[in-house]
């Protein structure tokens, strides 16, 4: 079953982020077998409270221990703390069911 990691992620300091952050990110992401489906760096807001400035990241996993080995690595321990640092995230996993 596929797992969808959503990220929703109000920067704070992209001068830092995005060279600190994101790329590092990005190729830890494609080396433990992830692969993004949608990387905005805004949104359009339908209904409820979300700034527009919010980005948002969507990967596919093949699995949840996938991502879990992604998540608990120590090269991404590192990148967690920088993250924190430098923007306020929500972060949730989806499962997608069997049809």
């Amino acid at each position: 079953m596929a797992i969808y990691q959503i990220v929703f992620c109000k920067i704070h300091d992209r001068d830092r982020f995005l060279p600190e952050y994101a790329i590092p990110t990005s190729k830890l992401v494609a080396k433990h077998g992830g692969e993004y489906v949608v990387r905005a760096p805004g949104l359009s807001c339908l209904e409820g409270d979300v700034d527009e400035n919010t980005s948002v990241v969507i990967s596919k996993w093949p699995d949840l221990q996938t991502l879990e080995a992604m998540w608990t690595s120590p090269e991404y321990e590192t990148l967690k703390q920088l993250r924190r640092e430098t923007s306020d995230a929500q972060i949730v996993v989806v499962e997608q069911p069997d049809t």
